[in-house]
């Protein structure tokens, strides 16, 4: 059987004249994985949310049958939630790679903030989008026990990341020593987290970057103290 597509599969029969086609077989793709599945169902949910996201535009963003697709899952709802755990998990690993102390040392503790600003801001024109996908990835943890495994293991990842790139920063000398790490780190995390919980209840009066920028000024103070 030869492949000339994703989705389409030749079938031959081999004799001494050469080959003879049988038939052209269309099969889901081989490479259909649940993963799969709740990466087109996080590109829906980013565009419209749950309530526009409908099992049709799934399957043939997919190329394949709803019917199939719940092989995979008991329901809409289990993929909705799922995918917004996947979002979540995709996020904090990107994060977990460019929390990585840079080749050049930083300095100063303009050059920390400014990496921690660049790692941890939303995409410009998905800002409501992903602060919701986040807080909807949170909440999904709550009902599922292997989500919640699998967010706690990135979780503490995702913390262990982010004191070592404070300790580096420590160790060259862009933010005091007087510094817990540890603490830092629970700080950073939970600005964010306290920035998607506001948005929930009225809407932050507050950007992130007045948030980092007076945690700077403070730094400043104490290297200068």
């Amino acid at each position: 059987m030869e492949s000339i597509s994703n989705n389409v599969y030749l079938s031959y029969s081999e004799s001494k004249t050469g080959r003879k086609l049988l038939m052209a077989t269309y099969s889901p793709r081989t490479t259909f994985t649940k993963d799969l599945v709740l990466e087109h169902a996080a590109r829906l949910l980013i565009d419209g949310g749950p309530p526009t996201f409908r099992m049709r535009d799934l399957a043939d963003s997919l190329g394949v049958t709803i019917p199939y697709i719940y092989k995979h899952f008991k329901s809409r709802e289990e993929i909705i939630s799922e995918a917004y755990v996947f979002l979540m998990a995709e996020q904090m690993e990107r994060e977990i790679e460019q929390f990585r102390p840079p080749a050049k040392p930083l300095k100063t503790p303009k050059e920390f903030f400014d990496l921690i600003r660049t790692v941890t801001a939303d995409p410009k024109g998905q800002f409501e989008q992903t602060r919701r996908l986040r807080l909807q990835g949170l909440a999904a943890t709550l009902y599922d026990q292997e989500s919640a495994e699998k967010i706690s293991i990135l979780t503490q990842r995702h913390h262990r990341a982010l004191v070592d790139l404070i300790n580096s920063a420590i160790e060259s000398g862009a933010i005091s020593g007087l510094l817990d790490p540890e603490v830092l780190a629970f700080i950073i995390i939970s600005v964010r987290i306290g920035f998607v919980l506001s948005d929930v209840k009225a809407g932050s009066r507050v950007t992130d970057d007045q948030v980092w920028e007076l945690y700077e000024a403070a730094f400043l103070l104490l290297q200068d103290n």
